[in-house]
Formats: C-alpha cells, sequence, structure tokens
C-alpha cells in the first residue's frame, strides 16, 4: 500500500474525492520533484550564461571608464605622475616612464609611483599608497583588478610611425577555467592581440596563442556552451595616440626657433633663415613651446598641445 502523506490545508478542510481528508501521495510527490530537477537542470546553463553576460557587461563599462580615464591623461604635463603615456624617448630626464604591465598570470603586489594604474588613480583624485599591495588598497584595487580578482593589464605596443599604440585588458573568467599565454614583450605577441576579434561567440583563439598554450589549456578556451567559444571572455580596449610633427618655417635673417616638447628644453632647434625644418613626430598631446631669438632661450613666442600636424612661421 502507498502511504498517504497528509496535506496541510486553512480553514476550509481539504477533501479527497470520496469527501474524506485529501494529501498527495508519495508517488506524485516524487514525480513533482522529478519535474523540479529537470526543469532546473534545464534553466542552469541559461542561468549561468546570463551571470556571464552580465559579469562581461560590467567589466566592458569599466574598461571603456578606464580607457576615457588613460586617452585623457595623453594631455597632461605632469609625466611622471599623471601622463600614462610616459614611454622611453618622449620624457625628458628627470621624468620617471610609466610603469606598464610585464606578465600575464602575476597578481600587482606593490604600488610603484609611476604604475599605470596609480597614474590612473590620481586622475580620478584618489592617492595611491606607493610601495603597499594594490590589493590592501580597496580603491586602488577596483582599478588594477577586475571583480573576480583578475589583474586589468595595460600592454604598451612598440614605437612606430604615426602612432602609439596601448591594449587594455581583462580576463572575465577565473584563471583556473582559462589560461592567458605568458607576457612577450614582441610586436607578434602584441599584435596577436591587437587584430583579434574578441567580441565574437564563435571565434577561437589567435594562432600565436594556440602555439603557447597546452591542448587542455586551448581546449578550455574553444569549448562554451551551444557550440560557442569562451574567446568572448577575454575583454580587449584598443588605446591609439597619435604622433605629430612640428613644421617651423623659420624665414628670418638673424633669429633662431627653439622647439621645446615631452618636458626638454630646446629639443629642436631650426637655425636663422632655414627655411622649413620639422621636428621628430611627437606623441598627440603634449605641450609645444615655440621661444625666438638669436640664442637659447630667447623669448618665448608661442604655446600650445599638439593635437594635429602644427607648422610655425618666423620672419
Amino acid at each position: 500500500m502507498i502511504p498517504r502523506i497528509p496535506l496541510l490545508c486553512g480553514r476550509r478542510s481539504c477533501l479527497n474525492e470520496h469527501g474524506g481528508p485529501g494529501g498527495f501521495t508519495l508517488l506524485e510527490l516524487v514525480l513533482v520533484l522529478f519535474v523540479l530537477g529537470a526543469l532546473a537542470a534545464a534553466l542552469a546553463p541559461s542561468v549561468r550564461d546570463i551571470v556571464e553576460r552580465s559579469r562581461r557587461e560590467a567589466e566592458a563599462r569599466s574598461l571603456d571608464e578606464l580607457a576615457s580615464t588613460i586617452n585623457a591623461s595623453f594631455e597632461n604635463n605632469d609625466l611622471t605622475n599623471l601622463n600614462v603615456a610616459a614611454l622611453p624617448g618622449t620624457t625628458a630626464g628627470t621624468d620617471s616612464t610609466t610603469v606598464f604591465s610585464a606578465s600575464t598570470t602575476a597578481l600587482y603586489t606593490t604600488t610603484d609611483n609611476a604604475a599605470w594604474f596609480a597614474k590612473v588613480a590620481r586622475l580620478r583624485g584618489l592617492s595611491p599608497q606607493v610601495g603597499a599591495a594594490p590589493g590592501a588598497q580597496p580603491a586602488l584595487s577596483l582599478i588594477a583588478f577586475n571583480p573576480l580578482g583578475n589583474p586589468r593589464l595595460l600592454f604598451a605596443g612598440a614605437d612606430e610611425s604615426g602612432r602609439q599604440r596601448f591594449l587594455l585588458v581583462s580576463l572575465v573568467a577565473r584563471s583556473e577555467q582559462l589560461a592567458l599565454p605568458a607576457y612577450e614583450n614582441t610586436a607578434a605577441w602584441f599584435d596577436a592581440i591587437w587584430n583579434h576579434d574578441w567580441e565574437s561567440r564563435t571565434a577561437i583563439l589567435p594562432a600565436l596563442w594556440q602555439s603557447r598554450l597546452s591542448a587542455a589549456q586551448i581546449a578550455a578556451w574553444h569549448q562554451g556552451s551551444g557550440g560557442l567559444t569562451q574567446v568572448h571572455r577575454f575583454s580587449v580596449r584598443r588605446i591609439v595616440l597619435p604622433k605629430y610633427r612640428v613644421t617651423v618655417n623659420n624665414n628670418h635673417p638673424t633669429e633662431q626657433a627653439f622647439v621645446s616638447f615631452n618636458n626638454t628644453p630646446n629639443a629642436f632647434t631650426a637655425a636663422a633663415n632655414s627655411g622649413a625644418t620639422s621636428t621628430p613626430e611627437i606623441l598627440g598631446g603634449r605641450l609645444i613651446t615655440i621661444n625666438r631669438g638669436t640664442a637659447w632661450p630667447g623669448v618665448e613666442a608661442l604655446r600650445f598641445h599638439l593635437r594635429e600636424n602644427a607648422s610655425v612661421t618666423v620672419q
């Protein structure tokens, strides 16, 4: 005999088909639990996808905000503390160059004064504690790490004509789920990320990554739900800083033109009556000052931030 389980009722009595006290049989309860279990199993992937999509979208917004701050830094004259584009060869001898990411796996253990995330923090009105781990500084940690605890990474591309490129990236997955290839300070490594489509839900890894990761690591990236891959869980923002030149048309018979940039006084000189001469390429946003006279420093004649190729005439 199948036992009957009483059903608690409200003020009215529960009646079964014979008019007596009602209830569910054990078999009926088992069937209900089975149906609920099947529904939960069917809905689990959808719920997981919703959670992961929410994480990716939130991280995309965070990277957009960081990229906006980094772009704004390019016009700042304080190359040591605030301008993220302080690269070797683009600063004065007294300036410190930016400390960019140099690993895809190691967590940030200290805060360098010129670390990219320390500069971003200052631009946002924070005061990072130099020498202390960013993880011990809650506000700074929100910049240096994503909500999953993975470091956000900023890489600077190699020197090239016409532009300076940066990559701001973040892995929106636990590190034991998906692995990143070790950092290599090469154009090929940088371009493998720059030129790849990381937004596609069906894309596979770039060839260089596949040559650096193990078969199991590659499989983890390529095995997503519903025939999709996991490649879109690597969030990438590409930042381009143009380079420009200043052309000096010096037609004055005795006065020279002295061009200062990169916080370097008299970085370029256009001799008297030399016609049109051009500076080397200069990163966009840099402060340019033009002095003129028979000898340095002469007198300041012009001051502006470089946002396009510029031409100055001395006569």
